[in-house]
């Protein structure tokens, strides 16, 4: 432990976020559609999906005569591929090999935001910080930013921020021989996941210097391959990705997707508006943007890149009608590869007493957001108004997410101390978003809506034996202690 690598330090805080804070389920529907896409691959050898798979009306299925695939490029489900083969170790039917992967995969995305954590830190090294303000830096993203509440869902979306900010690294780098072919490959890995990694393209452009453009672009290619063979496969034509189609199909044809005029609107809401802005879920970016005019004086490549970097994701999505990622999604996910870049400016920032009350009370915020199911207020809402008006609901104050999900923690809490609650979901592989009950009972006792949301408490609820409670327990114990080692070892080597 003597010479513990900040490498190490990331990962083993990645392993405590995953042991703290996951689920131990997969919420949304997209992300069943991934694993399910895996789950047909291993066990069926193909990558079109049954008619009974899928449902049109999420907008992420894509029809092409008999054919039916998902619009998803194919980097998650190829990251679940071990996962589910660990899984199929384990039990025979494929139900309860199902529900186990869905139960690891549910542990990823905190791993992956902490390691994100990790390359902030690497890049503010690049830009000549210290060891110490580049761990306050990395810590105050990785303990008080929207990525970690988002880490809790199961999106690709942290896949995306882990490759765009690999990009940077080796874009700010001065230690590697082939920076510009690295970071044209982080983006290629990036592209394998999400489509939208291309947004950080004029943003590398401003670091990598003139005459390593062609190994830049070298280093780009493969992943646009592989994209355009994976349209290919699915839809007999390279620069087919099925997002038209599935638009049209779940929302009408007549549907403007892209408008400059509704930019402004969006523009806001993307920021500040109660139920999405990414300033309200994720309040220290205040701090950065305080001391971004000495970041601009200092580092003056670096924050116009991130200038560009963010106004290309805001730009680009606000355009676009689907904009908010859904009203069933909590907080601005589409523009979460932007969140680490606006805590750059904190290299400059001076250490306070108030500086540490306020990381400490945003810290305690996410928790909050975190312990109850995010759809439950929304279901809520649903119950006793009927239909809800998305532009209503995303800028109603009363649906800022510390209130409304501190009215839900009131109502659930003597529910987990006092409550049955049961499981509807079905043991069975997922197919497709079903009503496993009406809503009410849902809301009352159903374990997926009325747990405390984290996997440690919701398996005290579900039927195991004694001796998986008490080593749940046991686990959490040694993981709550090891955190607070790992903050004396940073604070140590700082």
């Amino acid at each position: 432990m003597n010479k513990i690598t900040p490498l190490s330090i990331f990962v083993i805080l990645g392993i405590l976020f995953s042991l703290l804070f996951s689920s131990g389920q997969v919420e949304n529907p997209d992300t069943h559609l991934r694993l399910t896409q895996t789950r047909i691959y291993i066990d069926e050898g193909r990558i079109d999906l049954p008619k009974d798979v899928g449902e049109e009306m999420h907008g992420n299925i894509a029809i092409q005569g008999e054919k039916r695939c998902m619009v998803y490029n194919p980097g998650q489900s190829l990251v679940f591929i071990p996962i589910y083969t660990i899984a199929k170790l384990f039990f025979l039917d494929a139900g309860n090999v199902y529900y186990l992967a869905a139960f690891l995969v549910s542990f990823v995305n905190m791993l992956i935001h902490s390691l994100c954590g990790y390359l902030l830190y690497q890049i503010c090294l690049n830009l000549g910080s210290n060891k110490k303000q580049s761990y306050v830096v990395a810590l105050v993203f990785c303990f008080t930013s929207y990525s970690l509440l988002a880490a809790q869902s199961t999106y690709e979306h942290h896949f995306e921020m882990f490759f765009v900010l690999l990009s940077f690294l080796f874009g700010t780098s001065k230690k590697f021989r082939f920076n510009a072919l690295l970071a044209g490959i982080a983006i290629s890995c990036g592209l394998v996941f999400r489509s939208t990694a291309i947004f950080v393209l004029p943003a590398l452009l401003l670091l990598v210097k003139r005459g390593e453009m062609i190994k830049f672009f070298i280093g780009l290619t493969p992943g646009i391959g592989v994209v355009l063979l994976y349209n290919f496969l699915r839809f007999q034509n390279i620069f087919e990705n099925g997002y038209d189609c599935a638009w049209a199909i779940a929302n009408g044809q007549d549907i403007e997707f892209w408008s400059l005029c509704r930019a402004p609107m969006n523009l806001f809401g993307l920021m500040i508006s109660p139920a999405k802005g990414l300033l309200i879920f994720s309040p220290t970016v205040f701090l950065g943007l305080f001391y971004f005019r000495k970041f601009l004086q200092f580092n003056r490549k670096m924050a116009f890149a991130t200038i560009v970097l963010v106004l290309t994701y805001l730009g680009v999505f606000a355009m676009n009608f689907a904009w908010h990622g859904s009203i069933w999604s909590f907080g601005p996910r589409y523009i979460l590869p932007i969140v680490p870049f606006l805590y750059l400016p904190l290299i400059h920032i001076k250490l306070n007493r108030c500086f540490l009350g306020f990381f400490i009370l945003v810290f305690l915020g996410q928790i909050l957001l975190m312990s109850v199911n995010y759809k439950r207020s929304l279901l809520s809402a649903y119950t006793k108004k009927g239909p809800i008006n998305e532009v209503q609901y995303i800028y109603d104050l009363n649906n800022v997410p510390y209130l409304s999900q501190f009215r839900q923690l009131q109502v659930i809490l003597p529910m987990n101390l006092n409550g049955v609650f049961f499981n509807y979901f079905p043991i069975e592989p997922w197919k497709k978003e079903v009503r496993t009950g009406p809503n009410e009972v849902l809301l009352k006792n159903s374990l997926e809506k009325t747990s405390v949301n984290f996997w440690w408490i919701r398996v005290f609820h579900e039927r195991n034996n004694s001796l998986e409670k008490t080593l749940s327990l046991l686990l959490f114990y040694v993981v709550f202690w090891g955190s607070y080692l790992v903050v004396l070892k940073v604070k140590r080597y700082a």
